[in-house]
């Protein structure tokens, strides 16, 4: 599970997500250098990143699962369960990446989302690559460029559909388009409380705050962690200055945050958790990042690796004292 946000504030914007699994990961920030070659392969072609990226990676593999490069394109690669369909064998005309590697390349070689939409037509999403491990994972990608733009991508027999999204917000299945329409079901919420209604000519009055918020869902699952997020991006406002900013983007994508025990898949028998929150943010190319077992938030900005001309690793302090 995971869920992704993004909004504007005085100086830039900010982009952050949360992933939960039902597993404990190695995961660790990873740096892409500018031109570096080789970075997608592809049985016919290999592509060089074009921008410097960083963001977090898994296992000591060369690849992102979310991320920030030095143009101010940020993106996140979200689960999209049983939803996701890819080509079976390779497409003519097209470059032919499983759904790793067709991220991987957008957000190395694009500079905005206008280059990600033209882009995203001229690849096929396959079942299968060159490698013998790099198969295609049920995922869909949001994008958001530093002008504030912002788009979905999911796979659909193997092309991208792309959907703009103003709304700042992506999480798992259903299909982008279905969690707009759920939108309707919820207009009534509003930060205003609701004073008092009368019933049948008696007066009744509010328990307390918060009164326009009754009926925004709690629980955990996507459609619903769709809804709070969507809420609370809406009714943030835009002239946060940029510390205040990613701190509020901390505290919207904390209410996605699970605590042990609350989520447990029977057939696994795996508590799912939060594995870790982060945020970017496009003014000064940083990305923060906090963990499971430590949510003192640890700063990465670009600038401090541009002299690095491989890929590089960068461990987490994943455990705080306390």
């Amino acid at each position: 599970m995971c869920t992704t946000i993004g909004f504007s504030y005085s100086e830039g914007i900010v982009f952050g997500r949360t992933l939960e699994m039902g597993v404990t990961l190695d995961n660790h920030m990873t740096y892409i250098p500018k031109d570096y070659a080789g970075f997608i392969k592809t049985k016919d072609t290999d592509y060089a990143s074009k921008y410097a990226v960083i963001g977090t990676g898994f296992l000591k593999l060369p690849s992102l699962g979310d991320g920030i490069n030095e143009m101010g394109l940020m993106g996140s690669n979200n689960l999209l369960p049983g939803y996701a369909t890819f080509s079976e064998k390779e497409v003519k005309g097209k470059i032919n990446l499983t759904t790793a590697n067709a991220f991987n390349y957008l957000l190395s070689r694009c500079k905005d989302v206008e280059k990600v939409k033209n882009e995203a037509n001229k690849i096929a999403i396959v079942k299968h690559g060159e490698a013998k491990d790099d198969m295609s994972i049920s995922m869909h990608f949001f994008f958001k460029d530093a002008k504030g733009r912002g788009i979905v991508l999911e796979p659909k027999d193997g092309k991208l559909l792309i959907y703009d999204n103003p709304y700042g917000v992506l999480t798992n299945a259903p299909e982008f388009p279905w969690h707009v329409t759920n939108l309707k079901n919820y207009i009534n919420l509003q930060p205003e409380n609701v004073e008092e209604r009368n019933f049948n000519g008696i007066a009744v009055s509010k328990f307390g705050e918060g009164s326009g918020l009754i009926g925004l869902p709690g629980d955990f699952t996507p459609p619903s962690r769709f809804i709070r997020a969507a809420y609370f991006v809406s009714n943030t406002p835009k002239d946060l200055e940029r510390q205040s900013a990613i701190l509020q983007a901390f505290r919207i994508l904390s209410q996605a945050d699970i605590p042990t025990g609350a989520v447990i898949d029977p057939q696994e028998g795996n508590d799912d958790e939060t594995l870790y929150t982060a945020v970017m943010d496009t003014h000064k190319k940083a990305y923060f990042v906090k963990c499971h077992d430590n949510i003192n938030i640890q700063p990465f900005y670009l600038d401090d690796y541009k002299n690095e001309k491989e890929i590089k690793f960068i461990e987490l302090k994943k455990h705080m004292t306390l």
